[in-house]
């Protein structure tokens, strides 16, 4: 079976499977007990086929009360309808292909500014206010970033974060991780 180049197509069975994992990882992160911050939604991020920093946007999930938040705020369509297949290059994405395996990337949007191009949707969207990215590893290759947003800090409960995060962007089983590996021509720089 031949593996499908990135960007692949909305609601293709590729966007399905992404986002049904996607589903998932917010779940998991919503579990977490005492965790304090809400979760507001997952995105990933994959290398195009054949970069080494070039992403694209393939998914996005969002928390059924921050839908609630965005359309209050007057933005009717998800950031899935609006940055399905998005290019936008971003540091964050950067910092992340560049960061250690078992790395999570923190972004306090009081402490950290976003990069000058930034469409600033967590924050405009939802009032973000704290980020999780991690970077997705197959075998020796980062190959994109599986985000996270928060309302509120979730330091409290980092290492659960963390290990979530982890889980589902680095280890060979998750199935996040199984179907780009069996699915996608993936691509992306070494790990460092």
């Amino acid at each position: 079976m031949a593996l499908r180049s990135i960007p692949f197509a909305r609601n293709s069975s590729h966007f399905i499977h992404i986002q049904n994992c996607l589903l998932s990882v917010l779940n998991d992160i919503k579990r977490i007990q005492g965790l304090g911050a809400k979760p507001l939604w997952i995105s990933c991020r994959l290398n195009r086929t054949g970069e080494q920093d070039s992403p694209v946007f393939v998914g996005w999930v969002e928390d059924v009360e921050a839908a609630n938040v965005r359309i209050a705020k007057g933005h009717n369509y998800a950031p899935i309808e609006v940055r399905f297949s998005d290019t936008h290059p971003s540091k964050l994405y950067s910092d992340c292909l560049k960061a250690p395996v078992g790395t999570v990337v923190h972004r306090d949007w009081k402490a950290h500014k976003a990069d000058r191009t930034s469409q600033r949707v967590g924050e405009k969207y939802y009032s973000e206010t704290h980020r999780r990215s991690v970077p997705i590893k197959i075998g020796n290759l980062y190959v994109g970033t599986l985000n996270t947003a928060f309302s509120g800090n979730p330091a409290g409960k980092e290492r659960q974060t963390k290990a979530k995060l982890i889980n589902w962007a680095q280890k060979p089983n998750s199935r996040l991780v199984k179907y780009i590996r069996a699915n996608l021509a993936y691509s992306g720089p070494r790990h460092p």
